[in-house]
């Protein structure tokens, strides 16, 4: 009874200390949860709200580059004021003119807006551009509806929304009195504001709403009840405040952010019930997870207190005749330390068995990484097949062009799965490139010219393997493809007795001098250029994708040191050239 007591106490005892400690942290846990996941919230509706805005400015800063471009157009503007006095071929040269350009304005800025419309004040008309029409004419009368704020006061941008979507409108009047001449107006495309809304809209019971600068709600649903009109919300900070407001209500978060000059305003409205219920479910699953430690804690309390002595001679006997070939595991009989050390014991020939067997697995996931590896080099080779089947069957239904087209790509793709290092032959390169131009011709047939000339024996040249396509590559899309008209692409190569001169032409969009001596001056110095460093012909950064100058000025240096070189040569609307000079190392050489 006395032994019996004193266990009873000990497990009392050791229960308590190690229960209430998990009790008590879990309690001081539940009560920071509550403020952490409100402050976390806030903070990650700040940082969408931020890049809502974000997003939203750089749309807004196109559309007006957009309005300004046209505004400053002056035979448009001309042709505005005069259209309704002209007559016959004179007239139809200006609604000509007026067409061409609002089509070349549509299509350049088409991914952001669905429509593109000019009115002019003096004939009371609209000229409209959008994916249905590439002219449309109709009579407009501004005195009420959309248009009507132009009457009023010059305007620079508003929104509206209409019928069929949100437009954002510009007025154009003269420079010398300010009279209106017409105005311009786009209509937004729908996905513009559908990705604003997968930005903000984080918790499934949030609103987002779109206000414009009248306090007009142009996109979102109805307000939630309880909160306040968007005009209250609005006129509650400056126009000129571009600063991100929250403002608490007995039952919401209000996030408001004005966008630009404050044209658009940003409205998410969060529940406070929102944050709570993230809360509780925290705070639930803090519960939960202190009583299962609470349980465990108890359960481990009293396996302790019910532990007793065991003989330390069997544990010692048994681990003496064990036989480790056959992983003989002896008998747990107590919970106490010997309990503990036989455990131990049994965890240890368990290990050793582990071991051995984990030797065996890796003998045998050797052997199916080398039959994969096997079977991924036969797969490429099954697609050459393929696709030279597919060939012969096309040349033997009538189609030539199937069958040219099919053994180019299994050309390219033969090149690309060939084994050895990374050295090729210069015949080769060209030969695969003159593929690649093929289906670029093939793409843009009619549109794309492509030349090769050859002086000299090119025989023998080695070079880095895919040296010229990034090149060419870049050629196609960036300084070809954002150019309208013929294209253009010119490659000469040139071997002399100790060099091999390589020149890509085209007569693309060019670069400008201060962006040529940068890129220049980053070849020189070695520097790595980021992909999106580069930009068009309006100073916007453009995305730059595939291997990229600096990569091939690297491979060619590390192959041939200080005796190769990469040189541009580029001027603005008129195109670049690259420029590769190689020392020339036939194959009978040793190549580094």
């Amino acid at each position: 009874m006395k032994r019996a007591s004193i266990r009873y106490r000990l497990m009392v005892l050791m229960i308590c200390l190690t229960t209430l400690p998990v009790l008590t942290v879990t309690w001081i846990a539940m009560n920071n949860t509550r403020s952490s996941v409100e402050k976390e919230m806030l903070e990650a509706n700040r940082s969408r709200m931020l890049s809502a805005d974000q997003y939203l400015d750089e749309v807004i800063r196109q559309i007006d580059v957009l309005f300004y471009s046209l505004q400053v157009n002056q035979p448009l503007l001309d042709g505005v004021s005069v259209l309704d006095s002209q007559t016959g071929s004179e007239q139809f040269r200006t609604q000509k003119y007026m067409q061409d350009t609002l089509i070349k304005a549509y299509y350049a800025n088409s991914k952001k807006i669905d429509e593109l419309a000019l009115y002019s004040h003096e004939s009371q008309k609209v000229y409209a551009v959008n994916n249905e029409s590439s002219g449309l004419s109709y009579s407009l009368d501004i005195r009420t509806g959309s248009w009507s704020r132009m009457l009023n006061t010059p305007i620079n941008m508003y929104f509206k929304e209409s019928g069929n979507g949100i437009y954002a409108f510009h007025s154009m009047n003269r420079f010398s009195d300010r009279e209106l001449l017409g105005g311009l107006s786009v209509r937004i495309n729908e996905e513009v504001w559908k990705s604003v809304g997968a930005i903000l809209e984080s918790e499934t019971n949030s609103s987002v709403f779109l206000i414009n600068d009248e306090g007009e709600q142009l996109s979102g649903a109805a307000p939630l009840h309880g909160m306040p009109s968007f005009t209250e919300l609005i006129g509650q900070g400056e126009r000129q405040n571009k600063e991100l407001e929250i403002q608490k209500t007995d039952s919401h978060y209000i996030f408001i952010k004005r966008v630009d000059d404050g044209e658009l305003v940003l409205i998410k409205a969060l529940p406070i019930t929102a944050i709570t219920e993230s809360a509780n479910n925290t705070v639930r699953a803090g519960i939960v997870t202190g009583l299962l430690f609470a349980l465990a804690s108890i359960i481990l309390s009293v396996m302790v207190s019910l532990r007793i002595t065991r003989p330390i001679v069997r544990l010692a006997r048994t681990m003496r005749m064990a036989h480790i070939q056959q992983f003989e595991l002896t008998s747990v009989q107590s919970i106490d330390e010997i309990g503990l050390l036989e455990r131990g014991y049994n965890s240890m020939m368990q290990r050793m068995k582990e071991l051995i067997d984990n030797e065996y697995r890796k003998e045998i996931e050797v052997k199916n990484a080398q039959l994969m590896a096997l079977q991924a080099q036969i797969n490429p080779h099954f697609l050459n097949n393929t696709l030279n089947l597919i060939g012969g069957m096309a040349l033997v239904k009538g189609a030539p062009e199937i069958y040219k087209l099919t053994n180019v790509i299994g050309d390219l793709l033969r090149y690309a799965i060939s084994s050895g290092n990374d050295a090729a032959a210069l015949d080769d390169e060209l030969k695969h490139i003159r593929n690649y131009l093929f289906i670029q011709e093939q793409r843009f047939a009619g549109r794309c010219t492509v030349s090769m000339e050859y002086e000299g024996a090119v025989a023998g040249i080695q070079l880095p393997r895919f040296t010229l396509q990034p090149i060419v590559e870049n050629a196609f899309e960036h300084g070809l493809q954002p150019k309208e008209g013929s294209w253009d692409i010119q490659i000469r190569v040139k071997v002399r007795q100790d060099a091999c001169v390589i020149l890509i032409k085209d007569n693309g969009v060019g670069m400008d001098r201060a962006r040529l001596a940068l890129l220049r001056e980053r070849l020189s110095d070695g520097i790595a250029m980021r992909e999106e460093s580069r930009e068009d012909v309006k100073g916007k950064p453009r995305s730059h994708k595939g291997i990229g100058l600096m990569n091939v000025n690297a491979r060619l240096r590390l192959h041939y040191g200080e005796g190769a070189s990469l040189r541009m040569f580029s001027r603005l609307h008129e195109g670049t050239i690259i420029a590769i000079k190689l020392p020339v190392q036939r194959r009978e050489h040793a190549y580094a």
